[in-house]
């Protein structure tokens, strides 16, 4: 069994907060082979497990349509003291949206946002767990975020969360940098400012057994296509939206 990994402010989860649980549901069955579970005292249908093969792979928050807030997929990073972690945040010039809370059973969580209001989850477990994605499809193997305010956020990052960031390019036409370098990289943050048209925010990477084909799929059950598959240096990828538009991405890692 893997060892359980320190905390250290790296992605360790992601959840979907969706207008339509089962609109969402069906279309990442035939997707992922996710299977979505509701179980009490969950009777209001608010919240739901979703697993993959018998583990729990992520979970659906329903999305209240009061709340102004387009359906997303949320990226949570794990943190020693999310208390800390949310007064470092107001430190360097962030907000917390969502106070620390307990969550029965796992932990503690918050919502905070960047200088830039870029939100994204805390999140202390009871028990150390292991952060470290698996490469089988239909699981998160990475998360970046994607900013038009790099020099700010990259500081804050570094300052209020601990970040050690790596440049794997620093140049005004492509700047992006990781956290960890080569194979120990955990997440990435990409500056999208000489992109008008890219939307800033943290973006999940699932791994899929064939990009085109998994993209071919998407649409055919309802999804769009944000960015047509392409190769890079980490694998076939393309950027899509689900059935109620929120945007996820899919890889095919390549062989190691």
């Amino acid at each position: 069994m893997p060892a359980p990994r320190d905390p250290r402010a790296e992605p360790c989860w992601v959840d979907l907060l969706t207008s339509d649980m089962e609109s969402s549901a069906q279309f990442y069955a035939q997707l992922f082979g996710w299977e979505m579970r509701r179980d009490a005292p969950d009777a209001d249908e608010g919240y739901a497990e979703v697993y993959l093969n018998g583990s729990m792979v992520t979970d659906f928050i329903a999305n209240d349509p009061d709340s102004e807030v387009p359906d997303c997929w949320t990226t949570y990073l794990n943190v020693t003291d999310v208390h800390a972690a949310a007064y470092a945040t107001k430190l360097h010039g962030g907000k917390v949206y969502l106070k620390p809370i307990e969550v029965p059973g796992q932990g503690t969580m918050a919502i905070i946002g960047d200088p830039a209001g870029t939100g994204v989850g805390l999140f202390q477990a009871f028990t150390p767990a292991d952060a470290v994605p698996s490469r089988v499809p239909g699981t998160r193997v990475w998360n970046e975020l994607h900013t038009k305010h790099f020099e700010p956020v990259a500081r804050f990052y570094r300052e209020a969360l601990g970040w050690c960031l790596s440049p794997v390019s620093d140049t005004d036409e492509f700047r992006y940098h990781t956290y960890g370098q080569g194979p120990e990289a955990v997440a990435g943050i990409f500056d999208i400012s000489g992109y008008p048209d890219s939307k800033s925010g943290w973006r999940a990477y699932f791994a899929v057994a064939d990009t085109d084909e998994t993209v071919a799929l998407a649409e055919k059950l309802g999804g769009t296509v944000i960015h047509e598959p392409h190769d890079s240096y980490f694998g076939r990828m393309a950027v899509l939206g689900d059935v109620t538009g929120a945007e996820f991405a899919v890889i095919c890692p390549p062989k190691s």
